[in-house]
């Protein structure tokens, strides 16, 4: 609306009738047009937005097209209809990559009225997934329009996201000796499994087609992905891993396998003589007869040496069971264990394992073992003589369980090389019988893994002291327990007096905190008719138990002595992020590096010189005094360690994590200019105060160092009288026929000729 339209009506009611209704009818039809400009920018707006999409969308039709001719395929592919087109060059056609919305798109549904369930179970039946239900979400929402009821359904937030990587995997280039297809999902992830839908299977076949002509594959490994239904396992995949005569690893974990997929895969096993690893878990099978098939296979085999039928249930109970063990007992490694297994089943396991066999390593998962199967597994361990690596996962126990506090239970379980015993429960006088355990003399344990078993600070204090004496173990897990800062102290007591331990986690423990109290500041207080700064109400940052573990025990910054003296050997494990000015997770990569101990401290003085939030005790660090008393050999050392900062110039790129890693990049930064004007500061005033200086400077061979007292003046030497020359035709003179008169030349020269005028050598004039 125009200036003399709002003036016309703000005027209006000072004017006659006439002119009043002359000034609104003229502001109406201002608004109007007002309203039709503004919605003909919108429709501008969206149809600039409708062709950059089409714009972009045909930009990246042409770059898919031009990739697929350099490499001889070409195909279309898209949701509403599938075109393939196959060049002479090649047989095998390349799927394009569906995007995210479209997977959104495609399992999405709006229905209403009686249609409801009809539509919804036809959008179910679309895809496939062991997950069933928890592949979609359903919500309802009333429509303001008709006054009707509507229900909305669309795949699960996390499916999309699965299934546009599964094709991405698929199509990826694979090695020549190792096949891996695997999909890795977070424990709070709704779905567990890549779901199958028939939009998939161009990408599967893609892949089958593309490793048809391996012949020298070594491992094959596809997990957490929904195969396509039979017979696509046996006449795509089990003819290639059968040409492959140097097999040795084959895993297809949570794949979905149907009843004809175990039958063709048994028939594979049975006929293969390389393969040293087996892995099928998660997988359930519903038939005895497959059951005594895969039995048989697995007794006759000649080189298998480990079996993993983790969460496997078997048809046929115990007398199956029974079968499957009986058919391992000459491997070196089983796993196996199902939520489902009854004490039955239990029992058969425990009587197993008394028997003779080659285990050397086992694990029983997800099972539950009651008080009279845990006499029998305890029993059976302490008769057996080969385990070495031992794990009981998910089993309900209360620890110790099978590890008894009698001196002979010990002695029979010293042999342990590995022992796991995540989710379960330790009380207080489990941990006792833990921290006996490793206290033992003849105690061989190397890993310790007790996550999420409710382990208490009073227990986690007892068995952390125990830790501390003991000089095998290497790999301490007790992360997802409840301890808190009270174990604090325990850790570092810990950390300070052991050398082997390498690997400490302490994650999940939400009692271990990183800040206990905030800092504050003080507050303006009006007092005597004027507001003053009260500095009463101000309070320090109070560090929690996460920063004390690696200020105290790791990195102790207080000086080059203290640095030196914290533990480089230990990686602990705790959030995985650096909070506030801890430097946990840069202290924890350091500590893990392969490296020798002097690097280590090396990069952590580095970093304690130029951290940003390291402020307690760094003035020590940074004094020039401090580096009176070093040699003249360190010198040269000291002057390169001082102009080093982590994430600069390739100094330590295999430790720096989050905003260190935007350093080296940036040089022109604010940050990065503070860092190198502190250094060369650091550095000149280091040079100033060094009291050997002059040392740098003298003559002599360099390899030895001279001690010369602070503050020592040295005294000039006389000056040698100047040589008296000899005169013409002295006899003592032997240099008569080599004296050249005092600025001759010397030597000859290339001049022209004056004669000829060309360039002729001119030798020196003879004296």
């Amino acid at each position: 609306m125009n200036d003399s339209a709002q003036a016309m009506v703000t005027d209006a009611p000072r004017r006659s009738g006439r002119e009043r209704r002359q000034a609104e009818s003229i502001y109406a039809d201002a608004r109007l047009a007002e309203k039709k400009k503004m919605a003909a920018m919108n429709d501008s707006k969206s149809s600039d937005r409708s062709v950059r999409y089409r714009k972009r969308k045909a930009e990246d039709d042409d770059e898919e097209e031009d990739d697929e001719d350099e490499k001889g395929r070409l195909e279309i592919f898209s949701d509403e209809e599938e075109e393939e087109e196959v060049v002479v060059n090649s047989d095998r056609v390349k799927p394009t990559i569906s995007r995210r919305r479209e997977w959104n798109s495609l399992g999405t549904s709006r229905v209403q009225g009686s249609l409801i369930e009809n539509q919804a179970d036809n959008i179910r039946s679309a895809f496939v997934s062991i997950d069933g239900e928890t592949l979609y979400r359903d919500y309802s929402y009333y429509s303001h329009f008709d006054d009707e009821f509507r229900r909305y359904i669309s795949l699960d937030w996390d499916a999309p996201g699965a299934l546009a990587a599964a094709q991405k995997s698929l199509v990826a280039e694979q090695g020549q000796q190792s096949i891996s297809l695997e999909r890795i999902f977070h424990r709070n992830s709704s779905i567990s499994q890549v779901p199958y839908h028939a939009d998939m299977m161009p990408c599967y076949d893609y892949f089958a087609e593309s490793i048809q002509s391996y012949t020298s594959l070594e491992s094959f490994k596809i997990v957490n992905f929904n195969l396509p239904q039979s017979p696509w396992l046996e006449r795509s995949i089990l003819p290639v891993l059968e040409q492959n005569m140097n097999l040795t690893a084959l895993q297809l974990s949570n794949c979905f396998l149907s009843a004809d997929d175990l039958t063709s895969l048994t028939k594979f096993v049975d006929g293969n003589e390389t393969l040293s690893s087996l892995n099928i878990s998660h997988t359930n099978i519903q038939s005895e007869s497959t059951v005594k098939a895969l039995a048989k296979a697995l007794k006759k085999h000649p080189a298998l040496r480990s079996v993993n039928l983790t969460y496997c249930l078997f048809a046929g109970g115990s007398k199956m069971m029974d079968k499957l063990l009986v058919a391992c007992k000459k491997c070196e490694s089983l796993e196996i264990g199902h939520q489902d297994f009854d004490s039955e089943n239990v029992a058969v396991v425990a009587k197993f394992l008394a028997k003779k066999h080659s285990l050397t390593s086992f694990s029983l998962v997800g099972a539950s073992v009651d008080n009279d199967n845990k006499k029998l597994l305890s029993d059976a361990l302490m008769q057996n003589k080969t385990i070495e690596k031992l794990c009981l996962h998910s089993n309900q126990l209360q620890l110790p369980a099978v590890i008894r506090g009698t001196k002979k239970a010990m002695k029979a379980l010293s042999r342990l090389t590995h022992l796991d015993l995540s989710f379960n429960k330790l009380s207080l006088s489990g941990a006792k019988s833990m921290a006996k355990f490793l206290a033992e003399e003849d105690s061989k344990l190397i890993s310790l893994v007790m996550m999420k078993n409710n382990l208490t600070s009073k227990g986690a204090n007892v068995l952390l002291s125990s830790v501390k004496k003991n000089t095998t173990l290497q790999h301490l897990d007790l992360s997802q327990n409840w301890i808190t800062d009270k174990s604090v102290p325990a850790v570092i007591d810990l950390l300070k007096n052991n050398s082997t331990l390498f690997t400490f986690n302490l994650s999940g423990n939400k009692g271990l905190k990183t800040v206990e109290k905030r800092a504050r500041r003080g507050r303006y207080v009006f007092a005597d008719g004027r507001y003053r700064y009260d500095e009463s109400h101000a309070r320090p940052q109070v560090d929690g138990g996460r920063t004390k573990i690696v200020k105290d025990a790791l990195f102790d910054t207080t000086s080059l002595e203290s640095i030196i003296s914290s533990n480089h050997t230990c990686a602990v494990f705790m959030s995985g992020f650096n909070h506030n000015d801890s430097y946990e997770e840069t202290i924890r990569k350091i500590n893990a590096l392969d490296a020798n101990e002097g690097r280590k401290i090396r990069l952590k003085i580095a970093l304690a010189r130029y951290a940003n939030d390291v402020k307690k005790g760094v003035t020590d660090l940074l004094d020039p005094h401090s580096f009176d008393d070093f040699s003249l050999e360190l010198m040269p050392f000291l002057l390169e360690m001082l102009q080093e900062a982590i994430g600069f110039n390739g100094f330590g790129n295999d430790v720096v994590t989050g905003w260190m890693k935007v350093r080296d990049k940036d040089k022109t930064s604010p940050y990065a200019r503070k860092v190198y004007a502190k250094s060369l500061s650091l550095l000149f005033d280091t040079i100033k105060s060094w009291q050997t200086l002059p040392l740098l400077f003298a003559r002599g061979p360099g390899d030895f160092c001279f001690d010369v007292p602070a503050h020592t003046d040295v005294k000039a030497k006389k000056k040698k009288k100047p040589h008296k020359r000899k005169k013409f035709g002295d006899e003592e003179d032997g240099d008569d026929d080599a004296w050249v008169p005092k600025g001759a030349r010397k030597t000859g020269k290339y001049d022209i000729n004056p004669e000829t005028g060309k360039w002729e050598y001119i030798p020196p004039p003879f004296y």
